[in-house]
């Protein structure tokens, strides 16, 4: 039997939440099985976080190899859920993919002695992030919380979590300017206090702040501490974070 089988990737933190959201996405996962072959059996899907638990990703990994290898799983897909690319994506998950790869060939010489040296158990897919219905997802959000009926401006804010790399937060403000926003970011500037002072200089005092993040935790409770000052005299809404774990978890899959 050639079966194969998922692994989802998160972030992970020390609050307990993520955990429970990522155990949220798996029993997500399990029941969309069906939608996407028959393959998938309950024991072939499972995750793990790169940070914030007791074993890195790469033994979360072999662990989960170690399980699935024996019933027949020849190849274990990894979805990175993510909604930007960033150190994670792009240098440390592979570097713990890469890891956990070695070890299992080592513990199964007989199940990997005829693959070639690229040709590993795990396959990476894109990250979430990269799915083309992102810009109209983030749009149809800001929208469904904008107040119609007010002729009044009304100012939108996109914020992220935001990178000191050179270019790397270029997306996000492509994303912004695709949902009629502008950008803030949570690490770096411009920073959600600069850009609703900038508003408040053009007269705009109705504002929308959606934060772009996968799940609500400790960033999203800090920016709602952040807008607190500003609700005496404006009208500021944060809105929740832009997708439902159903809906990332069917853009993870439509990515296999």
């Amino acid at each position: 039997m050639n079966a194969t089988a998922l692994f989802l990737v998160t972030h992970g933190s020390s609050d307990r939440r993520s955990w429970l959201a990522l155990q949220n996405f798996v029993t997500i996962a399990r029941s969309r099985k069906n939608k996407y072959g028959d393959d998938y059996d309950n024991r072939y899907i499972s995750g793990g976080c790169l940070e914030g638990q007791e074993l890195n990703l790469s033994q979360q990994l072999e662990q989960f190899a170690t399980e699935v290898i024996p019933d027949g799983v020849s190849e274990i897909v990894i979805l990175p859920l993510f909604l930007l690319e960033g150190v994670h994506v792009s240098e440390d998950i592979p570097e713990q993919v890469a890891i956990a790869a070695s070890k299992l060939t080592k513990k199964f010489p007989d199940k990997f002695s005829d693959r070639s040296d690229d040709r590993s158990i795990f396959r990476i897919t894109a990250h979430v992030g990269t799915d083309n219905q992102i810009p109209s997802l983030l749009l149809q959000h800001f929208e469904k919380y904008s107040d119609e009926s007010s002729l009044e401006r009304q100012g939108r804010i996109l914020i992220a979590h935001g990178s000191r790399r050179f270019g790397a937060n270029q997306v996000v403000e492509d994303l912004a300017t695709q949902s009629q926003a502008i950008a803030a970011y949570w690490g770096v500037e411009p920073k959600i206090e600069t850009q609703i002072e900038n508003f408040l200089a053009q007269g705009i005092r109705k504002i929308n702040v959606l934060p772009y993040f996968l799940t609500e935790g400790g960033i999203t409770e800090a920016i709602t501490n952040k807008l607190k000052p500003y609700r005496d005299h404006i009208q500021i809404q944060q809105l929740p974070v832009p997708l439902s774990n159903e809906q990332t978890v069917d853009l993870a899959l439509k990515l296999i």
